[in-house]
């Protein structure tokens, strides 16, 4: 639904009234229906520099201006990964556009943006381009075929006698044109198609092109807004002072210092804590190093590093593992298929030869460049303005709605780009402090900006977890069978989120067994460590940032104890997919995996999946005297349709270095439950000179386009622990690597 602010507060404006239900283009069965058809455009006070006042809508995410601008909202978060230029991309490839007056825009929360896949608002799980293709495309040619419906009747001619490309329609037999900015105003009155044909992907000449990314120039010139450079005349800045925990009862000292200090406006309690709120972001944060909060009671008192592990393997024994089936996903609802555990016990019994492993990762943080913020305004007649990084908006709108008790069309939430999300920026913790900050000062819009120190100490952090492992072997070498334990909090129980039915938290134990790899019983478990209360959510590749480290770990060991080499015996199994055997075998050639190595250097594999998507990596590195030295790193990706090659890219380098930083120093360290990491310096990042030559090597493997965000993060710790094995280090089963060996 758009929305018009009137004196303060947001009314709905009136659906158009030629809008069928024939004139939505859904996917899944009504979600995420991207309207095509007359709709007034939003205003530019609310939505930034917005959709021209004069442009002919198209949907809710197209309009077409006199001019020829093509403007185009993108419904997902812009976080650095490119999807304002991948789905201007989709749509001006049908619509037949030029790409070159294409102008994007970032979005507000309103369900006709809605994520086809997960019938919400939502940029997560590197779903937003395999999520709107086709809707996206299907927007683009109805809209095309309008124009040249509306450029046929301007003319006198067929429709079938015109012709379009890079927004111009063209009658070849007369020579006459028409710019689609010419009978844009018309076209959007016509009905909208019921059927449309779309290219075929030969016919492609938008997706797969090259050229500087849209939002390029904006990030270079500093036009481009982030949440933390939201700026309104009047404005406060708030930054906070929290407990141990959000549900820690604390002991306050220092809050008449802090309230009597210079630009200080007001000190207000909100969840955890306090917000001081201030003229500026300094006086506030000077005023907030005044107050001293002394946890009385706290879900995470007495923990530290062996607390946390000794209650994630207390609950192996003392909880009952659920079984994690294997799922059919090509099925709607997928299909499950519960493990055999007596089987697979059974062969496990039966085998000549048993290897065991337990594994171990630890609490990480989300580290995005970019510290949570939020603004927020209450409007003295009760309308709620929020804008800041976000990445379910549609989420937080409604959560806004049930804490304050405001109809939805009264709140008004939109995105800022944001600078770093990696899960982070889904939850909802920072926005509701910003509400409460800003509900302490109505009338004034309050961006609450959290420090560094603030933003690691108040993460809702990546779960810790361990795995066991037991694998039987035949006498020949083959993989019998494999029982597999995970232990660890749940993320979905945390939040209080339902799960689905007759699983166990997929987000936790999914992928600890690969299903690519062909060999029979295969038996997960998961434990749920219930008795963990650390704050934790969503972190980049999810369930696979630790399963892909123990399920590729546990395959190199076993290929190396029946004397097999790491490569051959992955694509052995593998067979039965060639894609996976596809970018195995480029890695491998990359990499060289069967030249001469020096003394001392061993190469190591990691690979990750997921529907139409496959990574492989091959880390080579050195080890002499405890000291690590990494020296080349290859990747080849294979996500299917590409549709903009150099975010691909790009994508696959910056999800490598992610992974590889939660590698090597990656862990959160708690003293008597509180968070005692603070700021990069003791939490380290990769800087130039620790990253070795990378190689990406681009694989299409077929024509529709997948994820590729998260695709890279997963492998490149089992490639480079396996790779220390390789080369006559210790075998670590416990990151960070810099735990083991010198960096």
């Amino acid at each position: 639904m758009h929305t018009s602010r009137k004196k303060g507060r947001w009314a709905a404006l009136p659906v158009p009234t030629n809008i069928s239900r024939r004139g939505f283009v859904a996917l899944l069965g009504g979600a995420g229906a991207l309207v095509l058809g007359p709709q007034v455009a939003l205003s530019a006070e609310w939505s930034g520099d917005g959709v021209p006042e004069d442009a002919a809508q198209f949907g809710a995410m197209l309009s077409i201006a006199p001019n020829d601008q093509i403007t185009i909202v993108v419904p997902s978060s812009e976080m650095g990964q490119g999807t304002q230029e991948a789905l201007a991309r989709i749509i001006c490839e049908e619509l037949d556009g030029d790409f070159d007056k294409v102008r994007v825009i970032l979005p507000w929360a309103d369900p006709a943006f809605n994520n086809p896949i997960f019938r919400r608002q939502l940029t997560a799980d590197s779903r937003t381009t395999t999520g709107y293709y086709r809707s996206l495309r299907t927007t683009g040619a109805s809209a095309r075929a309008m124009l040249v419906q509306a450029a046929a009747a301007r003319l006198g001619v067929e429709p079938a006698t015109l012709s379009a490309s890079r927004g111009i329609i063209t009658h070849a037999a007369s020579g006459q044109t028409l710019t689609y900015g010419e009978v844009a105003s018309d076209a959007a009155l016509l009905p909208v198609p019921e059927e449309v044909t779309l290219k075929p992907v030969k016919d492609f000449t938008v997706i797969g092109g090259a050229s500087k990314r849209v939002d390029l120039r904006p990030k270079v010139t500093g036009e481009a807004e982030f949440g933390i450079d939201v700026v309104e005349p009047g404005m406060l800045v708030a930054t906070v002072v929290l407990g141990p925990h959000p549900k820690a009862e604390v002991a306050a000292s220092g809050l008449e210092e802090a309230a009597s200090s210079p630009g200080v406006v007001k000190v207000a309690p909100v969840n955890g804590g306090y917000a001081v709120i201030a003229d500026k972001f300094w006086h506030a944060k000077k005023a907030a190093e005044k107050i001293t909060l002394t946890a009385t009671s706290s879900p995470n008192a007495g923990l530290n590093a062996e607390e946390i592990s000794r209650r994630i393997e207390a609950s192996f024994d003392g909880v009952e593992g659920v079984n994690f089936p294997d799922l059919n996903l090509s099925a709607f609802p997928p299909k499950m298929i519960p493990g055999d555990k007596e089987a697979t016990l059974a062969a496990l019994a039966e085998a000549p030869q048993t290897i065991k492993a337990r594994y171990e990762v630890p609490y990480l943080a989300h580290m995005t460049l970019e510290p949570v913020c939020c603004s927020a305004k209450f409007s003295e007649d009760g309308g709620l303005y929020i804008r800041g990084p976000l990445q379910a908006p549609g989420d937080i709108r409604q959560l806004a709605s049930d804490l304050h008790g405001l109809p939805l069309e009264d709140i008004r939430v939109e995105v800022t780009y944001l600078g770093g999300g990696f899960g982070r920026k889904w939850s909802s913790d920072f926005t509701v402090i910003a509400m409460q900050a800003a509900k302490a000062m109505p009338g004034r819009l309050v961006k609450t900006i959290y420090t560094r120190e603030q933003d690691i100490a108040a993460d809702e952090y990546r779960p810790a977890f361990a795995a066991r492992y037991e694998a039987g072997i035949s006498e020949t070498g083959e993989l019998l069978g494999m029982y597999s334990q995970i232990a660890g909090q749940s993320v979905n129980t945390f939040h209080g989120r339902p799960g689905m039915p007759g699983i166990p938290d997929p987000t936790v134990a999914s992928m600890l067994i690969y299903n690519a790899y062909d060999f029979p019983n295969k038996y997960i478990a998961y434990h749920e460590t219930t008795d963990l209360n650390v704050p934790v959510g969503f972190w980049r590749s999810v369930a696979l940032s630790q399963n892909a480290f123990f399920a590729e770990s546990m395959i190199d060991e076993v290929a190396r104890a029946t004397g097999k080499d790491p490569y051959h015996f992955r694509r052995e199994m593998l067979a039965r997919d060639p894609r996976f055997v596809a970018v195995l075998d480029k890695v491998a050639e990359m990499i060289g995996w069967d030249d001469e190595k020096p003394a001392n250097v061993g190469r190591g594999i990691g690979l990750s999946y997921t529907t139409n998507s496959y990574a492989a990596q091959i880390a080579e590195v050195e080890v002499v005297d405890g000291a690590l030295k990494l020296r080349r790193i290859v990747c080849a990706n294979d996500c299917g349709l590409l549709i903009d090659p150099a975010s691909v890219e790009a994508q696959v380098f910056g999800g490598m270095i992610f992974g590889l930083q939660a590698a090597l120093w990656g862990g959160v360290n708690f003293e008597d439950g509180q968070v005692k990491s603070s700021n990069f310096t003791d939490y380290r990042m990769p800087i130039l000179m620790d990253i070795p030559k990378v190689e990406v090597a681009l694989i299409q493997g077929n024509d529709e386009p997948g994820p590729i965000g998260e695709s890279a993060t997963p492998p490149i710790a089992p490639a480079i622990v396996n790779a220390i094995a390789d080369a006559g280090g210790p075998r670590i089963r416990h990151l960070p690597v810099s735990q083991h060996l010198q960096i």
